[in-house]
């Protein structure tokens, strides 16, 4: 009788373990716990979609407004390529150009709170290039005006940007930067005293004179 509850008691054993080990291989965690490993083993097959880089051909610079900044002050007497600097010390002496060379020395004029140089205003300019090539000796004073609208301090700012906009030009019609002076006089010296868009657009201007 003996033997045969031993037997009865080794079967029972035999089958608790094989049953642990049938549950443990079908527990839910470890499958998971498979299944997460193949997938970090296995990548996608899926190709990636590249980024087109940024160059130059795909970026469209903002356009020049032409607008006078408030923090580009520069009221200046005299400069090379960059803005100049106002110079208390050896100021030339500038002077009206005579009746025969007046028609040359045009003004030229900007709309409303602008300093870019207008087409209409270009020949002005050239004309005045060709006499300064054939004249080397001449240097040249080009004064910034603005009408009565903004601000003293803007509009010495606006007076100044549009000398250095007339100047910048002619450097690059070939006249040697040493020999183009700029200042500001903003609203103080109208050539229209009206209170009306015409003499603001008459006022709206950069003039000339020839050093002395």
């Amino acid at each position: 009788m003996r033997k045969v509850r031993f037997t009865a008691t080794g079967v029972i054993l035999l089958l608790s373990v094989s049953l642990i080990f049938a549950i443990s291989g079908c527990c839910p965690y470890s499958k998971k716990k498979v299944e997460k490993t193949e997938s970090i083993q296995q990548p996608s097959q899926q190709p990636s979609t590249p980024t087109q880089p940024l160059t130059p051909a795909t970026v469209t610079p903002p356009p020049d407004s032409g607008r006078a900044s408030p923090s580009e002050v520069a009221i200046a007497t005299k400069g090379e390529e960059i803005p100049p600097v106002k110079s208390e010390t050896q100021v030339p002496t500038f002077v009206e150009p005579g009746e025969a060379i007046k028609d040359i020395f045009q003004p030229i004029y900007f709309d409303f709170d602008k300093y870019n140089i207008r087409n209409d205003q270009q020949t002005k300019l050239k004309n005045l290039a060709d006499y300064l090539k054939k004249n080397p000796a001449v240097s040249i004073l080009i004064e910034g005006h603005c009408d009565e609208r903004g601000t003293d301090e803007y509009n010495l700012v606006l007076g100044e940007q549009r000398a250095l906009s007339t100047r910048k030009f002619l450097i690059g019609l070939g006249i040697a930067p040493k020999r183009l002076y700029t200042i500001s006089y903003g609203e103080s010296m109208p050539a229209d005293p009206g209170h009306n868009e015409e003499a603001w657009a008459k006022n709206r201007r950069c003039e000339f004179k020839i050093k002395q």
